[in-house]
């Protein structure tokens, strides 16, 4: 869902004063239901979509399992008198290519998505597009369904109150911007 919504973003939409890199699959991946219903999929769209959709929270579930050992690597390393926190940056360096093949992925897979849309589809997903950036600019959380925003803020696990954090260890998420 988010890929379809990022892939418009390809096509020139015209809101790239907003911070692009800033929207999360974690974060826009709850409005999937409501934006494929307004989309009305066919259904050939319907089996890709699902498919997508399945890919991606898979990819999110793994992230997220990776980064909670890398958390629990960190805790257990710094709480040794030897350690050496060289291993930490291996591990996250590790982390972070990983996340970027991740975020490859997704864009390849929502943009495949996007590619089998109509015209009157491909411009409601570049409105929803438009509202996420616009969100994400004046600093609210990209929108939930039902309209509530993430608890606390834009920040999360690892990502402090307020901010948002670019998928540290302790993060399930990352950016799948361009």
């Amino acid at each position: 869902m988010r890929a379809a919504v990022l892939a418009l973003a390809l096509h020139g939409a015209g809101v790239a004063a907003a911070p692009l890199m800033d929207l999360r699959a974690e974060d826009v991946l709850p409005m999937a239901a409501q934006l494929r219903t307004e989309l009305a999929l066919n259904a050939n769209q319907q089996l890709l979509w699902q498919q997508s959709e399945a890919r991606t929270r898979a990819l999110l579930r793994e992230r997220q399992a990776r980064r909670e050992r890398l958390q629990a690597q960190a805790v257990q390393l710094s709480a040794r008198p030897d350690a050496e926190l060289r291993e930490l940056g291996t591990a996250a360096n590790t982390e972070a290519a990983a996340s970027a093949r991740e975020d490859e992925q997704l864009r390849a897979l929502w943009l495949t998505m996007n590619d089998a849309l109509d015209d009157r589809q491909r411009a409601k997903v570049l409105r929803f597009l438009a509202d996420q950036l616009e969100r994400v600019r004046d600093g609210a959380p990209p929108a939930r369904e039902g309209g509530a925003g993430r608890e606390g803020g834009r920040g999360g696990p690892g990502g402090g109150p307020g901010g948002r954090g670019r998928g540290g260890a302790g993060q399930g998420g990352g950016s799948i911007g361009f």
